[in-house]
């Protein structure tokens, strides 16, 4: 069976999988809603407040993606549980969950929390490149680990049933709140460091203490963090992202690998050079920023086609494509 997918047939395979982002900015536009049902995507993680954003700011943004997904009740969900999820897969719909890249807009008021899981929020990263009060982000040059109030909101966390995202801390941040969660810790997106090092990605060390507390990471297919160390001019392809899929697979079981684009849809030509993503991802053309057959959400299903040809079997390319993801989901939520 794998064999003939890998020919050509891997639509099928992709058809019946759940398929599951875990990480983009949303256009919240019904050219976003084209683009994922084209790709087959049965849902995403968007990326519902700009980092740094205020309180103020960032209530203001989770209500416009409401408003968004009220507007659209046949094609869209405010999936808050698995079944959520499954039930969008059944009706064709795209389940939208809520996940923060940072957590400046509660601050010090932990109470805060409870109103942002009240409006939605499922996953919520802890830091977002600097430090702040829960931790130390992976920009910083020190990195002394999570706060007591950083341990504190963790476990809140666990009890709301929010799921601990470390996916721009620093190393020892991420492994703190790896000891200090009841539930799986996941980094939503990031790639193999051993592959292309980098500051935002995570080490066969951190891979393997994920992997043995039930934590998933999701891989990016953004250009600028699949590079190829002996040439970095080179814009990688869905086979090297399946390159870093099956690292992080041999380091820490299939079960602790999965897909996140880390696509960031409101960013247009005219901004994105001079934009802080084009920076951080060290690729300033607007053309290149992304994996060569992943121009967009529509070509999902050429993820699926890539997994089968780097070896995978249909059962393991459905944990990857989304199965892993709804199993923290389950154990978290």
């Amino acid at each position: 069976m794998q064999n003939e997918l890998a020919a050509g047939s891997h639509q099928q395979l992709h058809d019946e999988s759940i398929v599951f982002d875990a990480s983009m900015v949303a256009e919240l536009s019904d050219d976003h809603i084209d683009r994922m049902r084209r790709g087959g995507v049965t849902a995403i993680n968007h990326t519902v407040c700009t980092p740094y954003a205020t309180t103020r700011e960032a209530l203001s943004q989770i209500g416009a993606a409401r408003r968004w997904i009220d507007a659209h009740p046949d094609e869209l969900v405010l999936a808050l549980t698995v079944d959520d999820v499954r039930r969008a897969k059944a009706e064709s719909r795209q389940a939208v969950l809520f996940g923060p890249q940072d957590t400046e807009m509660i601050g010090a008021d932990i109470g805060l929390l409870n109103t942002f899981y009240d409006l939605g929020t499922r996953f919520l990263q802890l830091t977002y490149q600097r430090q702040n009060l829960i931790g130390a982000g992976c920009g910083e040059n020190e990195d002394s680990g999570l706060t007591h109030f950083g341990r504190e909101f963790v476990r809140e966390m666990n009890a709301l049933g929010i799921v601990v995202d470390v996916s721009h801390c620093g190393e020892r941040t991420g492994l703190d709140a790896m000891s200090s969660s009841s539930t799986p810790v996941v980094v939503t997106h990031s790639f193999a460091h051993e592959l292309s090092p980098h500051i935002r990605a995570k080490t066969d060390d951190f891979v393997r203490a994920l992997a043995a507390q039930g934590g998933v990471m999701g891989i990016t297919t953004l250009s600028g963090f699949l590079y190829y160390p002996d040439d970095k001019t080179r814009r990688p392809d869905l086979k090297r992202f399946a390159e870093h899929v099956a690292h992080v697979a041999e380091v820490g079981g299939v079960e602790s690998v999965a897909v996140a684009t880390d696509y960031e849809e409101t960013l247009y030509r005219e901004e994105y050079e001079s934009s802080a993503v084009a920076a951080m991802v060290g690729v300033r053309s607007f053309d290149d920023r992304r994996a060569i057959g992943m121009e967009d959400g529509s070509r999902f299903p050429n993820i699926t086609q890539a997994l089968l040809q780097q070896g995978f079997s249909p059962e393991e390319i459905k944990l990857i494509l989304g199965e892993n993801w709804m199993r923290v989901l389950k154990e978290v939520c």
